[in-house]
């Protein structure tokens, strides 16, 4: 069974908020990572492609008008020489991890999604709900599971089909922005009935089946859900489940809804994602 010592050097590709995190912690187990994050004058793509296990940590932004867009990590992936384990973070569309194993058949590339949140990404990224590894190809099972043991434990581990991991991360963002839709329509009706909104949420929180994330219809100071992630990851797989003939209704209508609650606000979430990482990154 192969282990994670067999990895001689490891090496991140981006060193943001993800890449960041899981810098921090490989330093901790006495681990230096190879880095490369041009925008931030981290190393160069000549040192990182010294190792044999490339994390890829990069912007997949959504853009207005094309959609999911990839081009970042596939052009940090281009760049890699020799025959490498590559285990992408960035958020991926199903499917995205057998394309490029398909383009790359001499690498093994592996999807290892992160759930972490910026505010915390840290101490979310050392202490994990869930640790799953996807692969592309049945024989990369072995080197799944020892990319697995390298990072932390979690409860609930798994090393599976990256299709299956992949769709994972988007369902749990798709999941988090319908609870933000319903929290503030929930809020509305609240006011419409001249009751505490604040007196129902703790009561609601206190069911561990729903429990309190999600709820503080004010917690980023907007209505709705916004960021870097929820938006963009929203709208792509909205866009893939009607590419596929399986729309997904019930999150149609939370999109609806809160674009009428963001208005112009979530073009500029969707327009921050990537663009410097990319530009360095081509140069």
């Amino acid at each position: 069974m192969p282990d994670y010592l067999e990895f001689k050097r490891i090496g991140i590709i981006g060193v943001g908020v993800v890449g960041g995190a899981l810098r921090a912690y490989l330093e901790s187990r006495g681990i230096k990572p190879l880095l490369y994050d041009p925008g931030l004058g981290l190393g160069s793509a000549i040192e990182v492609d010294a190792a044999d296990l490339v994390f890829a940590c990069v912007p997949t932004p959504y853009q207005p008008g094309s959609g999911f867009d990839d081009s970042i990590m596939r052009g940090a992936i281009a760049a890699l020489s020799g025959s490498k384990t590559i285990v992408i973070k960035s958020t991926v569309l199903p499917g995205t991890t057998d394309s490029i194993q398909g383009d790359y058949p001499q690498h093994r590339i592996l999807f290892n999604p992160e759930f972490l949140r910026e505010n915390s990404a840290l101490e979310d990224f050392v202490r994990p709900d869930r640790q799953i590894v996807g692969y592309a190809r049945r024989w990369d099972a072995e080197t799944a599971r020892a990319v697995l043991r390298l990072l932390p434990r979690a409860s609930f581990e798994s090393v599976m089909p990256a299709r299956s991991a992949e769709l994972i991360k988007y369902a749990t963002n798709a999941f988090l922005a319908l609870k933000v839709t319903f929290a503030n329509e929930l809020f509305d009706l609240a006011c419409a009935l001249d009751a505490d909104y604040e007196l129902v949420r703790a009561g609601l929180a206190a069911d561990a089946r729903i429990g309190p994330s999600h709820l503080d219809v004010h917690d980023s100071g907007y209505r709705g859900y916004g960021g870097k992630c929820l938006p963009k990851d929203t709208m792509a797989l909205l866009d893939l489940a009607r590419q596929v003939g399986a729309p997904i209704r019930v999150l149609e209508t939370a999109h609806a809804v809160n674009s009428e609650l963001r208005g112009e606000a979530i073009l500029h979430d969707l327009a921050a994602g990537g663009a410097p990482l990319k530009d360095a990154l081509a140069a």
